[in-house]
């Protein structure tokens, strides 16, 4: 806890050099295989929320632990809401490829930079890819 409160003391003096304000009423504590009871301590002490893993850091999911496949399945909605909007028959096969390269791959490989998605979301997104070109 003397740690914490250094931290917070850290924390107030960069607010008074920078100008800046930290909004702590938004901020989360997160823990790493830490105790509930120890958790509650820094949200009272911080005066803020306690998170729970996996957090959203850039768009990406980041957990310390492996995630689920649950975790993934929001990937797999967003490429359905894409392909859904793009399912127009005006489109040729060459067309809609141009297009699953341009849009869709980029932010599966910005994903993939970071995590070995697991195989049962690869085929989902497998299957979406083939059932719009068909």
């Amino acid at each position: 806890m003397d740690n914490a409160r250094n931290m917070k003391l850290l924390l107030y003096l960069y607010e008074l050099m920078s100008g800046l304000k930290i909004n702590f009423a938004k901020s989360e504590i997160t823990t790493i295989h830490g105790d509930d009871s120890l958790d509650l301590q820094f949200a009272e002490l911080f005066n803020c929320q306690i998170g729970k893993f996996p957090i959203r850091y850039l768009g990406v999911l980041v957990s310390p632990s492996r995630l689920h496949i649950k975790d993934w399945l929001h990937l797999v909605e967003k490429n359905e809401k894409k392909l859904a909007a793009w399912m127009g028959g005006s489109l040729s096969i060459a067309g809609r490829t141009t297009l699953i390269n341009a849009n869709l791959s980029s932010s599966f490989i910005y994903h993939m930079s970071m995590y070995l998605l697991p195989k049962t979301i690869t085929k989902k997104l497998d299957g979406q890819r083939r059932s719009f070109f068909w």
